[in-house]
């Protein structure tokens, strides 16, 4: 299977079953066949357009858009599952992005697009736990309004060293603080289904800031800050304080691999109020 059709069937499907399921989805389980993906024929860059949604997943109006619920309120089961479905939308619209950026760089390095293939199949996973999740909690997904934060983003992203700062290295850095967080407070509601869900997340972002950041480095010239590097490549829509939470997880940040000044001057920056 050529890595671009991988990418077309996430990123055209009309369905919800068409994101989560393809042929490439079984290497989940067998990761071993990965390789097999070829990459002869990547095609032209496709420039950023809205992923196809179908009707129910559609974005909501700014009118009817909610920020996420406030962690004392979530002793209340429907704003823990308003919140697990906005994670879940998080994760839908990261999914959606992944594929694009694959159809966007076909000339990235072999290993950078392998590596998207990889997190896009934890993408896939982490959508059907938080749809399972919401379900469990008498919901279903789609039921509350969704925003469109990830895909604002997007355009302004113009090759791979733009796109492993925003999206690994702020979207998904913030979850090293994010998930712990939320944790935290879903077990302190006895809510160990969504506790261990959030667990789950955080362990799975250590490897997808992995990637940004080796890939950040392989982009940085020999002698300049990494640091400084990434800053440099914020677009609209994603500063810094966006890869970050309200609680800094310093060790999380190491155990993923970022450089001691890295992670120091993250510390400096203001903080995020949370997950949007």
């Amino acid at each position: 299977m050529e890595i671009r059709d991988f990418a077309e069937q996430i990123f055209f499907a009309d369905t919800l079953e068409g994101k989560l399921t393809n042929p490439a989805a079984a290497l989940m389980s067998a990761p071993h066949l990965l390789p097999s993906l070829t990459d002869e024929q990547p095609g032209d860059a496709v420039d950023w357009q809205r992923p196809s949604r179908p009707p129910h997943l559609e974005i909501a109006s700014k009118r009817k858009r909610k920020r996420i619920p406030r962690a004392e309120s979530l002793h209340d089961p429907e704003m823990r599952a308003r919140t697990l479905h906005a994670f879940g939308n998080h994760e839908l619209m990261a999914l959606e992005m992944m594929a694009w950026a694959l159809l966007a760089f076909p000339n990235a390095p072999r290993g950078f697009r392998m590596g998207l293939v990889r997190i896009i199949l934890d993408e896939q996973e982490h959508t059907r736990l938080y749809i399972e999740r919401v379900q469990a909690m008498g919901a279903e997904f789609g039921d509350f309004p969704l925003n469109d934060h990830f895909w604002r983003i997007a355009p302004q992203i113009k090759d791979p060293l733009t796109w492993v700062c925003c999206m690994h290295l702020s979207l998904e850095q913030a979850n090293l603080d994010h998930a712990p967080f939320y944790e935290r407070v879903f077990r302190s509601f006895d809510d160990h289904g969504a506790a261990d869900l959030m667990k789950q997340i955080f362990t799975d972002e250590l490897m997808h800031v992995r990637f940004g950041g080796h890939w950040l480095r392989h982009y940085t010239p020999d002698g300049e800050s990494p640091f400084e590097n990434f800053i440099t490549h914020l677009p609209k829509w994603c500063e810094p304080h966006r890869a970050r939470g309200l609680e800094f997880n310093e060790d999380g940040r190491r155990r993923a691999g970022l450089d001691e000044e890295f992670i120091a001057r993250m510390a400096e920056i203001e903080t995020s109020p949370g997950p949007s």
